[in-house]
């Protein structure tokens, strides 16, 4: 792993099944991260199937895009609640030299971003078992920052956007 990556994760373990984690669960979340456990760990056929069951995957792909566009050479983004990170799949093709960092509060999201994600794991894809109120990276780390349909599931929103903003390069 280049020396960059390698302070961005100190504060983590990888774990065997390639995924990083510290995650510390708020109780005031324990109902929806239930919820989204039970809906991870249902039996897919085919998971970019089912995302296009609830989101527009060509409009998002276009928001990928642009959001990209404005991103440095060799950058570092992290997506928060990124899920089964989809979004990322074209990631190679658009900008390889950009690295993602996906953080969600249930492991099982992670696994099926494995599956989707596939050989880009940990190698410009990387997943983190962690909750966005405590990010356990240091400050002014990453060059953008993507969060898509989670932070209005969070009782305490406004830590997470101190920890956006702290994690955030100036």
């Amino acid at each position: 792993m280049e020396k960059d990556l390698k302070n961005i994760f100190s504060n983590l373990k990888l774990y065997r099944d390639g995924i990083f984690g510290k995650c510390l669960i708020d109780n005031k979340q324990l109902n929806e991260i239930n919820l989204r456990t039970k809906v991870a760990n249902l039996d897919y056929k085919d998971l970019l199937f089912e995302v296009g069951k609830h989101h527009s995957i060509e409009v998002m792909d276009q928001e990928v895009i642009k959001f990209l566009s404005n991103i440095k050479k060799n950058g570092v983004i992290i997506d928060v609640g990124g899920c089964w990170g989809w979004h990322w799949r074209n990631l190679k093709a658009y900008r390889p030299d950009v690295k993602v960092v996906i953080i969600d509060f249930v492991r099982e999201n992670l696994f099926k971003a494995k599956t989707l994600l596939g050989g880009e794991i940990n190698r410009s894809v990387f997943l983190v078992h962690g909750n966005a109120v405590d990010l356990n990276f240091p400050g002014n780390t990453f060059d953008g920052y993507w969060s898509v349909q989670c932070i209005q599931h969070i009782p305490d929103y406004k830590k997470v956007y101190e920890e956006a903003y702290r994690v955030l390069k100036k």
